[in-house]
């Protein structure tokens, strides 16, 4: 029998177990972990501490786990892996200093890390969430597998283990823009660390030929300066790509575009609302929104021939635009925050042809933002027994490998030292970033990028026909993933 076939099996064995195991009690509120925080203690009613005898300060209690194994789950995108055969994102240069965080950690806590990549296969993980089997202590899964086992009551809130030892909201341990964003009815269900062993990405953003754009007119710091005084909009982008773009050797086909694009339906949320939004406590498809039809459009006007390398048939893979733009053949290019690491970009900004902007903005909106379109953060499922013990270790594990000051360091340096570039990465971009709600599963994922988006960009529906045919779709979704009425 086949891996997949196995998989599949087992996951139909375990959900058979699940009436059982969660019958007349899935949404039950008393079934959900106590997140109230203890009364705080009346400090008049302390005892007075003589402050002269230094024999009175008492040293905090060694913490002993008697050898607890504690199993991170990971994925092939980051580099918290300690297997054997080092397989990280980054590769094998800083695994050694890895180890030592965790032999320290081990050593200090008495236990024993097991951080493997192994929830690529999420089918397993949520078969074995739902029917109450604990994969390991945190998991590794994007928001399309841990926003529905969220809303079936198989995921820990992250704030109801803070007492236990999660240190949730410090910036020295933990990423707090990956932490804030996966807050869902008032709880925060993921996180994740930022340094130079964990790959986080950065979001969805545009990078620019400088060379391309300075012979249209628009040299790199009028784009930057243009993104400072909040000027960096649709309008301009249009224009200057609209100029980029040319038949050189006049063969009636172009040979430079002004746009190769991602097609991840991230303009959509760039006019100050979305395609989803949160009315009164519900989800709700927000397609019809006379708001959001600015950004439809201008989704169908980058997608237009006089302006970005075609989107339909084989042209239309990623990989292939991302080659023209790095090749000298697209002004602009959507990229997400691990491409800055790739060879092609630092070959294109060690040549200084390569700056960052913020996606540009509609007319309705006050600020850039960042979509988090593929979410990896770290989940603890509600079948995890052990999650007291498992909160103080994933506290040091943070503490011991984040830092953003390192990992900004790096960026700076695939980057070039662009330190303009940087400023409107970190101080434009970042500041904003969203998780994509519109990734909130699987089918969710299908209907809007593969369905409602893809029909805009390869132009074969108008953005008002798009919306009008994929509104009560993406309301239908939302509510089963929501579990609204």
């Amino acid at each position: 029998m086949s891996k997949k076939l196995r998989l599949l099996a087992l996951a139909l064995a375990v959900l058979m177990l699940v009436p059982a195991i969660f019958a007349g009690c899935s949404k039950d509120d008393d079934k959900k972990p106590d997140t109230t925080t203890p009364a705080a203690t009346d400090s008049t009613s302390a005892p007075a501490t003589d402050n002269t005898d230094d024999s009175s300060e008492t040293t905090p209690e060694k913490i002993d786990l008697e050898g607890y194994e504690f199993h991170l789950s990971t994925n092939s995108y980051n580099g918290l892996t300690n297997v054997d055969d080092k397989n990280t994102h980054y590769g094998t240069a800083i695994y050694d200093e890895l180890l030592d965080i965790y032999a320290e950690i081990e050593a200090d806590l008495n236990c024993t890390i097991v951080a493997e990549n192994v929830t690529n296969d999420m089918e397993a993980m949520v078969a074995a969430s739902v029917g109450g089997i604990k994969v390991a202590d945190f998991v590794n899964g994007r928001q399309s597998t841990w926003i529905p086992l969220a809303m079936m009551n198989a995921l820990r809130p992250l704030e109801s283990m803070i007492d236990a030892g999660l240190d949730l909201y410090n910036e020295n341990n933990f990423n707090q823009v990956y932490t804030k964003m996966t807050e869902i009815d008032g709880h925060i269900w993921a996180t994740d660390m930022t340094g130079k062993f964990d790959n986080v990405a950065l979001g969805h953003y545009y990078a620019f030929n400088k060379e391309l754009c300075e012979a249209a007119g628009y040299p790199a710091d009028t784009l930057f300066q243009a993104v400072r005084d909040g000027k960096w909009d649709y309008n301009m982008m249009l224009e200057i790509a609209r100029k980029i773009t040319k038949d050189t050797d006049a063969d009636g086909v172009y040979d430079i575009y002004g746009i190769a694009l991602d097609c991840d339906g991230n303009e959509a949320w760039t006019n100050g609302t979305g395609p989803i939004v949160n009315k009164d406590g519900k989800w709700v498809a927000n397609l019809l929104d006379p708001q959001l039809m600015p950004s439809l459009d201008f989704m169908y006007a980058i997608s237009q021939p006089d302006v970005t390398i075609p989107v339909i048939g084989d042209t239309a893979s990623r990989g292939q635009r991302r080659t023209n733009f790095y090749t000298g053949k697209a002004g602009f290019a959507g990229l997400y925050g691990s491409n800055i690491q790739g060879e092609e970009c630092r070959e294109m900004a060690g040549n200084n042809k390569l700056g960052i902007l913020p996606i540009p903005k509609g007319p309705n909106a006050d600020h850039y933002i960042l979509n988090m379109v593929d979410l990896d953060t770290f989940v603890c499922q509600m079948a995890n027994q052990d999650w007291e013990t498992a909160a103080i270790i994933m506290n040091e594990i943070g503490a011991g490998v984040t830092d953003w000051d390192t990992y900004k360091g790096q960026i700076r340096e695939y980057l070039a030292d662009d330190e303009q570039s940087m400023e409107m990465l970190f101080d434009y971009a970042v500041p904003h970033a969203m998780m994509n709600i519109a990734k909130c599963s699987d089918e969710m994922y299908q209907i809007t990028r593969k369905g409602f988006y893809k029909s805009i960009y390869e132009l074969t529906l108008t953005p008002a026909a798009a919306a009008e045919a994929y509104q009560d779709k993406v309301q239908a979704e939302l509510d089963a993933v929501f579990q609204q009425k």
